[in-house]
């Protein structure tokens, strides 16, 4: 009798051959009826709130830092965790960002002759124990560090899309929310862009919720698929910044904490100005 085969390993083959046979399905499309495909892309309404966020959340001083750093523990739940790229899941890791680019490195902290890792120039790289830092050849790694930025810093990065319309208001677990939607090129979906649909609390002028398409993701995966982020337990920096300690990804649409395919919890927030 031969080794034992890990499930993983017969499952990940079957999990991407669905995901190809699904390539041609109809792209996600975030829109809400209140969102119109007019002249006027950059409506004043949308682009108020999504100041308001920055404001309220104080974020402009992180935007102004030269880098911040997080504690971050990041379990990847389920089938999901099939598609980690990361090295290590649900190991406590102190990572550092660049604003207003998509450089960063990390290293976990309960591992003994540690090594670094990180992107440099959409270049990924491996910094060993001795110093020695080598490049290499990872797109998922590249794209799933970027990804962890942008979302961390959604706010900021959407404030000059191309696209922002106000998208109407809804209620979410008995809270009422105003509703942003944020793309580029067209606002008809895509193959280009993604598309992101933002829920700004009423009552805290904090964004609480938000969905997203994945056009660009390093594996293949049905077009219609989307996600969904749930910024939860505020916190606030020694700079006043106010940042959500937990984050939960889930797929499609807004779900119940329990069902996300992955927690991020993020503490320390630390900013080097």
């Amino acid at each position: 009798q031969g080794p034992m085969i890990s499930a993983k390993y017969i499952k990940l083959p079957l999990l991407l051959l669905a995901m190809v046979l699904f390539q041609n399905c109809k792209l996600a499309d975030l829109r809400t009826s209140a969102v119109q495909d007019d002249l006027l892309l950059r409506e004043p309404k949308a682009v108020a709130l999504l100041e308001t966020v920055i404001q309220n959340q104080n974020l402009g001083v992180l935007e102004a830092s030269k880098t911040y750093t997080l504690q971050l523990t990041d379990n990847w739940r389920g089938l999901s965790a099939l598609v980690n790229p990361f090295p290590r899941d649900n190991q406590p890791l102190n990572i550092s960002f660049t604003p207003k680019t998509f450089e960063s490195h990390f290293h976990y902290t309960n591992i003994r002759n540690q090594k670094t890792y990180g992107v440099e120039a959409t270049n990924y790289y491996v910094i060993n124990k001795e110093g020695k830092k080598k490049f290499k050849k990872k797109r998922s790694m590249v794209f799933s560090l970027a990804a962890l930025q942008y979302l961390f810093e959604l706010p900021l990065r959407l404030r000059e899309a191309e696209i922002l319309k106000y998208a109407g208001n809804t209620t979410f677990e008995g809270m009422a929310y105003h509703l942003v939607f944020a793309s580029w090129q067209s606002v008809t979906p895509n193959t280009e862009f993604d598309q992101y649909l933002l829920y700004i609390s009423k009552e805290t002028g904090h964004l609480r919720f938000a969905s997203y398409t994945v056009r660009g993701n390093y594996l293949p995966a049905p077009k219609s698929i989307y996600g969904s982020i749930r910024f939860e337990d505020i916190k606030k920096d020694d700079s006043g910044v106010n940042y959500p300690s937990t984050l939960y990804i889930q797929l499609n649409q807004l779900k119940q904490k329990p069902r996300s395919s992955r927690i991020l919890t993020v503490s320390n927030l630390r900013l080097q100005q």
